[in-house]
């Protein structure tokens, strides 16, 4: 082929690829209200900065050449570009061709691009818009691949992936969404499930809407898999470049610095209220320690009474988790440990210091939460804390009670910094559990029970005290709220200079899906 011939067909191949699916199934994409697979990528790239991977392909035949029919870039758009001037890789799922489906091809660039990443140490975004296995390509295929997972498993803690789901993904897009380390979905064209409506309805006989199966509202509020939701495509996007500008490019890297600045006006000594079984919102506690308009929330909407996010503090990045008194009075679930274990994971993984806000009354006890197995993920929660070799600070603003208060950064966790306000109140149980059960027989042989107790309450009132946990050096000190921002930023800016390793291939940090 000569150079003129070879540059024409390049030309016609070229344009072929940018087409997509055609102009009536872009139209149906547009009239849903979704950007096409190259726009998304456009918003999501640094303008310029995006070089393409395999724009050429087509799908496999069973003849040596593919002739009758073209599937541009396979229904995958893949690359390298940048985002905020920092080098990442992208896998797009293009819906308009085949439905995004997993075929052969599109199977082969999704796997080199994961291997990409990892060889290369850079952030992978997956945009997934896809129906699964491409039945006609994979049913006749013998033992399904696992490798693209497990190339996914060993990025994971290397550098930060990041899904966004933004159209009715099923299989191997759901799966490859629910195993990276943060997820928005789309509400509305989103759905994530290992079959979609019909699978269901073929396996169970099951008639189900895809929001019914696998939409925002189950996946943000039940399950937890999802970390955020938007109401568009652009959103989506935004949501998953602010969580990126967080994290490091890899965890040989350590978190970009920004501007520092101050904190929102809060009147940090009016949050708590003067009555002690009264909720307050642990959020306006958050405003007034981070740096102003700085905290990202992860699953706000998911086990509400633990509150997790990253956010700023002088310009660098640090990781919260902190107890919500405003829903079950911040006691500590089954599925708040699994969020908060999994937000510690992804904080050491990649060298980000942690600050723990305490208002805890234990972790929730009764027949439902054992059948949660909460004893389990309770202590899953300090499996991560043993191994989260980054600075951490503790601040203790109420309650501190039982083994919550150690799975919320208790004391002798290794941390830069444990300090109370005069509010807190420690102990193994409060105090009148604890009375009721240590005195039980007393206090029913007593004329008045309620008086007696009460009285014997008394005994052990000052003994909960921070003032006490300070004499005996289980707090480095009891501080007033509006030191609070101060004496953490100090804790963080000396603590600084000790900082974490690059993983080694035998130990690494790994974010749990």
């Amino acid at each position: 082929m000569n150079l003129d011939d070879g540059l024409k067909k390049l030309a016609e191949r070229r344009a072929r690829a940018l087409e997509m699916g055609g102009p009536d199934r872009l139209a149906r994409q547009r009239a849903l209200g979704k950007l096409n697979v190259r726009e998304r990528v456009g918003l999501l790239m640094d303008a310029g900065s995006f070089s393409e991977y395999g724009q050429l392909t087509s799908h496999v035949s069973e003849g040596a050449q593919q002739t009758h029919e073209v599937t541009p870039s396979d229904g995958v758009v893949s690359g390298i570009g940048r985002i905020d001037g920092r080098f990442a890789a992208v896998v797009a799922e293009d819906f308009t061709v085949k439905g995004g489906s997993h075929g052969v091809i599109n199977a082969r660039k999704k796997l080199h691009m994961v291997q990409m990443a990892r060889r290369e140490r850079v952030p992978l975004v997956w945009l997934l818009d896809g129906a699964g296995a491409r039945g006609q390509e994979l049913m006749n295929d013998g033992l399904p691949d696992v490798t693209h997972f497990l190339e996914i498993a060993r990025l994971s803690g290397i550098a930060p992936q990041c899904s966004v789901v933004l159209g009715p993904c099923a299989g191997d897009a759901a799966l490859v969404g629910a195993a990276t380390e943060f997820i928005v979905m789309r509400a509305g064209t989103g759905m994530m499930a290992a079959g979609g409506p019909p699978v269901v309805k073929a396996a169970t006989g099951m008639d189900v809407t895809k929001e019914e199966l696998g939409g925002s509202e189950i996946h943000a509020k039940q399950s937890g898999i999802v970390d955020r939701v938007a109401q568009t495509d652009e959103e989506a996007i935004e949501l998953t470049r602010r969580f990126l500008s967080y994290l490091p490019t890899n965890a040989w890297a350590y978190p970009p610095a920004t501007q520092a600045r101050d904190a929102e006006a809060v009147d940090m000594d009016a949050i708590i209220p003067k009555e002690p079984r009264r909720p307050f919102d642990v959020k306006k506690v958050i405003r007034g320690i981070v740096d102003a308009d700085s905290f990202f929330e992860l699953k706000p909407d998911h086990a509400r009474m633990l509150v997790t996010g990253l956010a700023r503090i002088d310009g660098h990045p640090v990781g919260i988790v902190a107890n919500q008194p405003m829903v079950y009075a911040g006691a500590i679930t089954a599925a708040a440990a699994r969020k908060g274990r999994r937000f510690i994971d992804l904080c050491s993984a990649y060298h980000i210091p942690l600050v723990f806000l305490q208002d805890v009354p234990g972790v929730m006890t009764g027949p439902a939460a054992e059948k949660e197995g909460t004893l389990r993920e309770g202590l899953a929660v300090v499996y991560a804390l043993a191994w989260a070799d980054v600075p951490k600070v503790t601040v203790v603003l109420r309650k501190a009670f039982g083994f919550g208060a150690c799975a919320m950064g208790g004391w002798g966790g290794e941390q830069s910094l444990v300090v109370a306000w005069p509010t807190a109140d420690f102990a193994s149980l409060p105090v009148s559990g604890g009375v009721a059960a240590a005195f039980k027989d007393e206090i029913q042989r007593a004329d008045d029970p309620a008086a007696k107790q009460r009285e014997i309450e008394a005994r052990f009132k000052d003994g909960t005290d921070p003032f006490n946990a300070a004499a005996r050096f289980t707090v480095h000190d009891v501080i007033t709220p509006g030191e609070t921002r101060n004496r953490i930023r100090h804790a963080l800016e000396f603590s600084r200079s000790r900082r974490t390793q690059a993983p080694s291939p035998t130990m690494r940090y790994g974010v749990m899906p």
